[in-house]
C-alpha cells in the first residue's frame, strides 16, 4: 500500500507543508521524465541544471505532490512541500516510500579511489558462506535475492530513489547483508544520506574526480562523510564498525575521532588484521594474515599485489560481522576475479595482453609494477583519461605510464565534451623524462591495434583504463565498446585464434 503525501512530510527535518493531499504516492522522481502519475517530483539544483525549471514537465507527466527548495506554482489539488535541500530530501524522501529498507538488512558501504568494487565483491562473497544471500551494488553488478539485475547506469551509486528501490526488493528476496560500493559522487551529492549503514570500509583515498570536489582537501572530506553516516545512522543490533587502511595515510588518519569502533588492515603498518602475500601460483594470489579472529590463508583467483589490500579489507569485515573468518577466507578459492581486473586475453598470440580499469595515478603506476615483475620481455601499455573529468590527473597518469611501461600509448577514453587532442596533450606532457617510447593515437581501436604490432614474444600489453566498461562516451552520441572483445577482434584479424 503506497503512502500518503502528508504521511510522507510528516516529521521530515526541516519540511514545510505548504499544501497537503491524502493522495497516495506510487513513487519518487528527481527527473521529470521519470514521472508517472501519481508520483512525488523532488526538485534540486544540480551540477548543470536546476530541477525546478522542470516543474511543469513533472505536473504534465501526472505529479501528485511536489517537493521543491523554495515556492513553486502548482494547482490547488497537488500537494507541495519545501525543504531547503533537494539533495537531501530525495534521500529522505527514498527511503520512507520503501520502507527504510536499510534498516530491515545489514548494509556494508565501501568507498576510496580504487579497490572499491573488488572489495565489495570480495565482502559479499565471503558473508556467503555465513548467510544464505547477500545483495551487491557495485560499479559492475546488481544482484538481489540470490539474481544477478540488469546494470543499465554507468554510475558507481546510483540516486538515492534507485539505491532505496533495489535495497526494498534485496529485503524482499531475503537478503540478510547488502553490500553497497559508494562513490565520492554519492557522499559529496547525498545519494546515501541517512541510510543506516553498519559498516563502513575504506580502501585508500589518493587523487580523483576533483572536477567535482575542487581541492584534494575536499575530496577526503567526501570519502570521510562515509564515516559520518555510519555514526548517525541507528544502530539495529548489528553495531557499527569503520575498517580503515592502516597503510594509507589519508584514510589511517580517519581513525583519530571516530565515533564508532575502528578495525585496521595492512600489510606493512601494524594492523588489527595483516596480509601479506604468501605465493604466487598459476591460478592466482595466496594471501596470508592474522585477525583477532585468528590466522588465516586464502589460496585466491586473484592477480595483482593490491588485492592483498582488498582481500584483508574484507576480511576485517566479515570478521567483525560474523566474529569468525575461516569459512570466509575458504570461500575465497572459488572468488571468480572481477570483470576488467587484470583480465587476461590470450587467443595464442605470443605475447600477453592484459585488460585492467586502472584510471588513476596511484592505480595505473601499481598496474604497470605489478605485470613488469612478471614479464621478461617490454611492458606495452594503451591509456587515456575522460574528459570533463579531474583534469590535474592526467599528467600524472602520463608519468606513471612512462616510468611503468617501455611503450605508453595515449588514446581516448571518453572524451565526452572535450577534444581528445586537448586531453591528449595534457596527458603527453607528464610523460617527459619517464625513459618510455610515447606516442598517440586518438582512436582506440586503432591504439590497441598498434600496441599489437609492436608487442614481440615476451611482452605483455596493458589495456588501462576501460575495464569492465561497455560503452565510450564522446560529446553527442555513446558508442557501445567492450575492451577485451575488441582486443580479441583485433587479434583474430592478426590470425590469432584458440578456438
Amino acid at each position: 500500500m503506497h503512502p500518503s503525501f502528508d504521511a510522507l512530510i510528516k516529521g521530515l527535518a526541516g519540511a514545510e507543508l505548504v499544501r497537503g493531499t491524502s493522495a497516495a504516492i506510487g513513487d519518487i522522481a528527481h527527473d521529470s521524465r521519470d514521472v508517472k502519475p501519481g508520483s512525488c517530483f523532488v526538485c534540486r539544483r544540480g551540477l548543470r541544471v536546476d530541477g525546478h525549471a522542470y516543474v511543469p514537465a513533472a505536473l504534465a507527466a501526472g505529479a501528485a505532490a511536489i517537493v521543491a527548495e523554495r515556492p513553486v506554482e502548482t494547482p490547488a489539488d497537488i500537494g507541495l512541500a519545501i525543504l531547503p535541500d533537494g539533495r537531501l530530501a530525495l534521500a529522505a524522501l527514498s527511503r520512507r516510500f520503501w520502507g527504510e529498507p536499510d534498516r530491515q538488512l545489514g548494509l556494508v558501504g565501501v568507498t576510496g579511489t580504487d579497490g572499491k568494487t573488488s572489495t565489495s565483491r570480495l565482502i559479499a562473497w565471503m558473508l556467503g558462506a555465513y548467510v544464505d544471500r547477500v545483495g551487491e551494488l557495485t560499479t559492475v553488478n546488481r544482484r538481489a535475492g540470490g539474481v544477478d539485475l540488469e546494470k543499465s547506469s554507468r554510475l558507481t551509486t546510483p540516486e538515492a530513489p534507485v539505491v532505496a528501490r533495489l535495497l526494498a526488493r534485496m529485503v524482499r528476496e531475503g537478503d540478510a547483508w547488502a553490500v553497497v560500493e559508494v562513490a565520492s559522487h554519492a557522499l559529496e551529492l547525498a545519494r546515501v544520506d541517512g541510510f543506516a549503514f553498519d559498516r563502513a570500509v575504506i580502501t585508500n583515498v589518493t587523487h580523483e574526480h576533483l572536477d567535482l570536489h575542487g581541492t584534494l582537501k575536499a575530496y577526503r572530506a567526501a570519502k570521510r562523510r562515509l564515516l559520518d553516516l555510519l555514526a548517525r545512522g541507528p544502530d539495529d543490533g548489528r553495531g557499527k564498525v569503520a575498517v580503515l587502511n592502516a597503510d594509507d595515510p589519508v584514510t589511517a588518519g580517519f581513525a583519530d575521532g571516530c565515533p564508532s569502533d575502528v578495525l585496521t588492515f595492512g600489510e606493512t603498518n601494524p594492523a588489527d588484521v595483516s596480509a601479506r602475500c604468501a605465493g604466487v601460483t598459476p591460478d592466482g594470489l595466496v594471501i596470508a594474515g592474522t585477525s583477532p579472529w585468528g590466522a588465516w590463508e586464502a589460496a585466491t583467483r586473484l592477480r595483482g599485489r593490491w588485492n592483498v589490500a582488498n582481500v584483508a579489507a574484507a576480511v576485517a569485515c566479515v570478521g567483525s560481522v560474523v566474529g569468525d573468518v575461516s569459512a570466509g577466507v575458504d570461500r575465497l578459492a572459488t572468488f571468480a576475479p572481477v570483470k576488467g581486473r587484470m583480465e587476461t586475453v590470450q587467443v595464442g598470440q605470443p605475447f600477453q595482453v592484459i585488460v585492467d580499469f586502472a584510471h588513476t595515478p596511484a592505480s595505473l603506476a601499481a598496474c604497470l609494477a605489478e605485470v613488469r615483475t612478471e614479464t621478461p620481455g617490454r611492458v606495452l601499455v594503451v591509456f587515456g583519461s575522460a574528459g570533463n573529468q579531474d583534469a590535474e590527473k592526467r599528467p600524472m597518469l602520463g608519468r606513471a605510464a612512462a616510468q611503468g611501461a617501455d611503450v605508453a600509448i595515449v588514446t581516448n577514453e571518453d572524451p565526452r565534451r572535450e577534444r581528445p587532442e586537448d586531453i591528449a596533450r595534457a596527458v603527453v606532457a607528464g610523460t617527459t623524462g619517464g625513459g618510455a617510447r610515447v606516442e598517440v593515437v586518438h582512436d582506440r581501436r586503432k591504439a590497441i591495434a598498434r600496441a599489437f604490432e609492436l608487442a614481440r614474444a615476451g611482452d605483455v600489453v596493458v589495456l588501462a583504463g576501460k575495464g569492465h566498461e561497455q560503452s565510450m562516451q564522446f560529446a553527442d552520441h555513446e558508442q557501445p565498446w567492450d575492451e577485451a572483445g575488441v582486443a580479441r577482434e583485433i587479434l583474430a584479424a592478426s590470425g590469432y585464434d584458440n578456438r
